[in-house]
């Protein structure tokens, strides 16, 4: 690579760079008031669900109360799809990806779940500014 190759290339990522940082200025940042820490977290499921989410098992109701936590985990922390699946003692992202699916399919299928996950949004105080 000469030296006009990389003042090109330096050229293209710094004008990334400066559309990408516009971008976070013009886009408003969400502040969650409430208790989303982890364990707020996986208490309030726990009670609404009426389980241990961190249960290492395959009933039903383990795993959508662990759907749940896991949707509540991505959506109100800053976790990454490792950390949540690290939280339920899972080593890979994909089980926690598919977790938080689910919960957002049921949420839009199933009003009986809906209601729990709007339960335990309303436990953890989740306002946005």
């Amino acid at each position: 690579m000469n030296r006009e190759e990389i003042q090109a290339l330096i050229k293209l990522n710094y004008s990334m760079i400066s559309r990408l940082e516009s971008f976070l200025d013009r886009e408003p940042q969400r502040e969650f008031k409430g208790n989303c820490s982890v364990d707020n977290i996986i208490n309030a499921v726990n009670e609404v669900f009426n389980t241990e989410c961190r249960e290492t098992t395959r009933r039903q109701r383990v795993i959508l109360a662990r759907h749940c936590a896991a949707y509540f985990l991505r959506k109100y922390t800053d976790l990454t799809l490792q950390e949540i699946a690290a939280v339920f003692s899972n080593v890979d992202h994909s089980t926690a990806h598919h977790g938080i699916k689910t919960c957002r399919n049921l949420i839009d299928t199933d009003s009986e779940y809906k209601s729990k996950v709007e339960k335990v949004k309303s436990m953890l105080n989740i306002n946005f500014n």
